[in-house]
């Protein structure tokens, strides 16, 4: 049987025997095992607290626990015990992805239970759990507190998943994820009093035929007195540059109608145009301000690090700041972590984290790397595309999409170029966060980024 304390005594026990080859200096990664999605993403008692998909005992994805972080700047992390173990009969499979919300000084998490029935069929639940310390929790004892059974028939009761919790009015809500039986992604929405007890509400959101046949991890906010909701789709189908990854992430801008619980959407778009960048979630910290964090991969691509038997794999972007800027979402890192990355030229040596500036008047192209293994980057003054290839690593990191995705881009006319450099990634902000590119790499060695004239 699972249990938070065999998790955090084999997680003392065998952190050390990792591999720090490929470890990023400045993205949150697992002291040991595989990590995926961040779950409860919150500002709590004056610091960020991060939990996140985890399987401590091994680099690839399996039963999944809640490992948790904390920091003060979102540059520094400090690892916390292990906040949620599938022990009990409702969570038995997987304590799967959820969120936190603050009340009156107590953490709240919710999140989904997966059981594997002994037909082979699957149920998914949600469930709560507090703590008042931030580090202990506690599972409520009427969990599950919504089963698939409450959903209408025209949901899947299989698929019901990751939900986002919110205050709203003086009422609680989460959007959570599901498929419609027509095969596409859809968000329910759902309702409570006191956190205890809860019921469905409404569809708050139902895809198109193009856009997913499952929409993961939602995430509803309010910024600037309009609403926006994220998801991500699985197998949204590709349009020229947009949506190229088997699994995208995109926000939705639009209004509510909270007496009927509906989301009517006015804009979409992909969050990040770069080949990892999935399951985002964001919280408000004491200035706010809406920050946003996502796991730095995608499903369906190669795990470096676990084939080379590193004993780890995993890491999340960099936490990003969102402000709306003419009706427009803008991405920028929190200054306490970009006073973090050193500031660069070309041609010179990358030893730490690295921050390089460009100014664009024509076409550039860069190489990251060394002359036999590197990504491509730059800008396409013809096109007006920004992008990132991968086509010359010596780690191939194509995943299961029909035609391999090595080549990733956005169309703008790009005036500046910001690219974010750590131990096995880039990010790339282009006219101060208008839009994004972020992708990893593994290249071994030392790292520069030279023209390619």
């Amino acid at each position: 049987m699972y249990s938070i304390e065999r998790a955090n005594e084999y997680i003392q026990a065998n952190k050390h025997h990792v591999t720090a080859t490929y470890q990023p200096k400045l993205h949150f990664i697992p002291e040991i095992g595989w990590m995926n999605d961040p779950n409860g993403f919150v500002y709590y008692k004056g610091e960020y607290h991060l939990f996140y998909q985890y399987n401590p005992y091994d680099s690839k994805w399996d039963t999944m626990h809640w490992g948790h972080a904390k920091s003060k700047d979102l540059a520094h992390w400090e690892y916390l015990p292990i906040a949620l173990a599938p022990d009990q009969d409702y969570d038995k499979n997987g304590c799967f992805s959820g969120s936190a919300l603050v009340v009156d000084d107590t953490l709240w998490l919710m999140y989904t239970g997966h059981i594997v029935n002994e037909d082979g069929s699957i149920s998914q639940v949600q469930n709560m759990a507090y703590s008042t310390d931030g580090i202990t929790f506690h599972k409520i004892k009427e969990n599950p507190v919504i089963t698939g059974q409450q959903l209408p028939n025209e949901i899947s009761r299989s698929d019901f998943r990751d939900p986002k919790l919110f205050e709203k009015d003086g009422k609680y809500y989460a959007v959570v994820a599901t498929q419609h039986l027509d095969q596409v992604g859809c968000v329910v929405l759902i309702e409570s009093e006191n956190l205890l007890d809860w019921s469905y509400k409404s569809i708050f959101l139902k895809g198109e035929q193009n856009q997913g046949i499952v929409w993961e991890c939602p995430d509803y906010f309010e910024m600037d007195g309009q609403s926006y909701l994220i998801v991500s789709p699985m197998q949204y189908h590709s349009e020229y540059l947009d949506f190229n990854n088997q699994n995208s992430n995109i926000i939705m801008q639009g209004r509510v109608d909270w007496q009927v619980g509906k989301f009517y959407p006015s804009n979409l778009k992909e969050i990040d145009h770069g080949h990892d960048f999935y399951a985002a979630q964001t919280t408000k910290n004491a200035n706010n301000e809406r920050v946003m964090i996502a796991w730095m991969h995608t499903w369906g691509r190669p795990l470096i690090t676990d084939q080379l038997q590193h004993g780890w794999f995993g890491s999340m972007s960099l936490p990003r700041i969102l402000t709306v800027q003419e009706n427009q979402i803008i991405q920028k890192l929190p200054e306490s972590l970009d006073n973090q990355f050193v500031e660069v030229q070309l041609n010179e040596e990358l030893n730490q984290p690295s921050k390089l500036e460009i100014d664009i008047k024509d076409t550039i192209e860069l190489k990251l790397g060394t002359k036999e293994d590197y990504i491509s980057f730059g800008y396409d003054a013809f096109r007006k595309e920004v992008y990132i290839d991968r086509k010359n690593l010596k780690y191939q990191l194509i995943g299961e999409e029909r035609n391999p995705v090595l080549y990733r881009g956005v169309q703008i006319q790009a005036t500046h170029l910001t690219a974010y450099i750590d131990q096995q990634s880039i990010e790339i902000f282009v006219n101060d966060g208008q839009e994004v590119l972020t992708s990893v790499f593994y290249i071994e060695g030392p790292k520069k980024v030279y023209s390619q004239i």
